[in-house]
């Protein structure tokens, strides 16, 4: 995980300090202009730890906002460790939760007070697929009795309520938080960078 969050902040680190033009606050804001795509690259938290990456395409400018459609991916993980004694036998714990969760998914996005801070709600809906590892341990004694190794997987539905907010530093690149509310099998609170083109 600090791998990943290290990475998104040189990432951000290397767009902000490109050159590109600030934003400039008041006037009218639109919404993104229509086939326009926002990339974003988010860490999650929640419980369950993991990396996604979504992207938007602008269909069409609504009021003060705009209309987007697009997809996401993302990986997440869970581990659980834990043990149990009982009249003098121990048994040890260890599982590992593996997700793979692909969406297609639609937002709103208008600007609260200025151009550079966007707010978002949508819905996303899609699947994806859970691998699982386990193992079991039993020791007597100081000895271990019995050794059990388990491993599966299956499918999963996956549906979210999406609500987000972006600041743009620049005219294409702004950090992001996301709230994906819906399917265990995902993070719940994802926060990244946006890049727009």
């Amino acid at each position: 995980m600090k791998k990943i969050l290290s990475m998104l902040a040189v990432a951000g680190f290397v767009a902000l300090t490109a050159g590109m033009r600030p934003v400039q606050a008041g006037g009218v804001y639109d919404g993104i202009a229509p086939g326009s795509s926002i990339l974003g690259v988010r860490a999650g938290f929640s419980g369950i730890v993991g990396a996604n990456v979504a992207y938007d395409y602008s269909l069409a400018r609504v009021w003060k906002g705009s209309f987007t459609i697009g997809g996401q991916v993302g990986y997440m993980w869970n581990g659980h460790n834990w043990s149990d004694t009982y009249n003098g036998v121990k048994t040890v714990y260890r599982n590992n939760d593996h997700y793979l969760d692909f969406k297609v998914r639609t937002t709103y996005r208008f600007s609260v007070v200025v151009p550079a801070w966007e707010v978002y709600g949508g819905v996303g809906i899609g699947g994806g697929i859970a691998l699982f590892t386990g193992k079991e341990k039993v020791n007597v004694d100081g000895t271990n009795y019995r050794v059990e190794n388990r491993h599966g997987s299956r499918g999963f539905f996956s549906g979210a309520f999406i609500v987000g907010s972006s600041y743009y530093f620049s005219e294409s690149v702004g950090v992001n938080l996301e709230f994906d509310l819906g399917a265990w099998e995902q993070s719940w609170v994802n926060l990244g960078l946006n890049f727009k083109f």
